[in-house]
């Protein structure tokens, strides 16, 4: 492991080395670091390391939802040219897919850690916003999957929810205001052609910035969420219907699997981006820490988002049928040769042929 960190800290240790032996002005003295500037390098180094070794552990994670999304989004375009009927949940949990396969594709901006992504500022916050719509709508389609859950006795909620393009296009709209909202607040306009470490959530921000994204993108829908669940299950508990309550939620396995993962991967997330450490002019052990935290609760949430994507394709019926028929089918061969295996060994067919000398030896 040590041998894959090492190209990570060459630029910091040259930068170092270069800071520590660079000539003065009489051009005969070497500058001295001080404990101070020692207990940073060092600090520097482990965070590297740290970093180095969180990115290589999401790297499975990446790959698997990787793989997984297009798995998936494979099987809705073969369902969709044998022209199947989709319900509700499926088409709600194809705009997740697509939703949960872009921030997986937006981690690939984490990959690189610990070396620098530099970019201006305003193309920090443009890369905020893009980051945050998926980031808000995989939140709030949860909301409104929780709702339908809840509200199905309603007459105006079942028939709004019955659209699964009402309940996509109300998270939509509201994704892309809060990530205007959220944008807003990067303190990108001040110095727009200002050279920066982009992260998805960018360093500079104020400390409003992840007050309000966790309001909006955390504590609001986690609300809601859990006031459907609960609603949910008091109706059916009143009705002493248990039998009813778990035919509706069976089909919702793959839902709750989703909330749960989301709920906890991005509890981590944001309590990381809220617990950041203002980094004033010069602190650069402050940096270095808000560096960490916000690299290491960025590839917890992504990997929430490559563990949503395994979860629809090991819950959701459809996902697991085909599947199950895709393995069916690649080992269909080997089923095929060991049958005809069998068949021989059980019946065997033996044919004796006579030598040319025994045959005169008859005559």
């Amino acid at each position: 492991m040590a041998s894959q960190e090492t190209p990570h800290n060459v630029s910091l240790l040259s930068d170092y080395f270069n800071f520590t032996h660079s000539p003065s002005d009489n051009n005969n003295s070497t500058h001295t670091p001080s404990a101070s500037d020692n207990s940073i390098f060092i600090e520097t180094i482990r965070a590297q390391q740290l970093i180095s070794r969180c990115v290589y552990g999401y790297s499975v994670f990446g790959l698997a939802g990787l793989l997984t999304g297009i798995y998936i989004l494979a099987i809705y375009i073969g369902n969709y040219r044998r022209k199947r009927k989709f319900e509700t949940l499926d088409v709600i949990l194809f705009s997740l897919t697509v939703a949960d396969l872009t921030l997986v594709l937006f981690s690939l901006t984490d990959i690189v850690r610990p070396e620098v992504v530099e970019t201006t500022a305003l193309g920090c916050a443009v890369l905020s916003f893009f980051f945050n719509v998926p980031y808000f709508y995989t939140e709030y389609i949860h909301v409104a999957i929780s709702i339908s859950l809840a509200c199905d006795h309603v007459a105006l909620a079942r028939k709004a929810l019955s659209r699964p393009h009402v309940s996509i296009a109300a998270a939509a709209g509201l994704s892309v205001l809060f990530s205007i909202v959220v944008a807003a607040l990067t303190g990108a306009g001040r110095d727009p052609g200002k050279a920066v470490d982009c992260h998805v959530d960018p360093l500079g921000a104020p400390r409003e910035y992840g007050a309000v994204k966790f309001t909006l993108g955390f504590l609001m829908p986690t609300l809601l969420l859990l006031s459907s669940v609960l609603l949910f299950l008091v109706r059916y508990t009143c009705r002493c219907d248990l039998q009813g309550c778990r035919e509706r939620v069976h089909p919702h396995r793959a839902f709750l699997a989703l909330a749960t993962v989301t709920f906890a991967c991005r509890l981590v997330y944001n309590v990381l981006l809220l617990l950041r450490p203002r980094a004033g002019e010069g602190d650069h052990g402050a940096h270095i820490r808000r560096q960490t935290m916000a690299t290491i609760g960025e590839l917890v949430m992504f990997a929430g988002s490559c563990l949503c994507l395994v979860s629809v394709a090991v819950f959701h019926e459809m996902k697991r049928d085909a599947a199950m028929e895709t393995l069916r089918c690649i080992t269909e061969p080997c089923r095929l040769l060991s049958t005809n295996r069998n068949h021989i060994a059980m019946n065997p067919n033996i044919e004796i042929k006579e030598q040319p000398e025994e045959r005169a030896s008859l005559d």
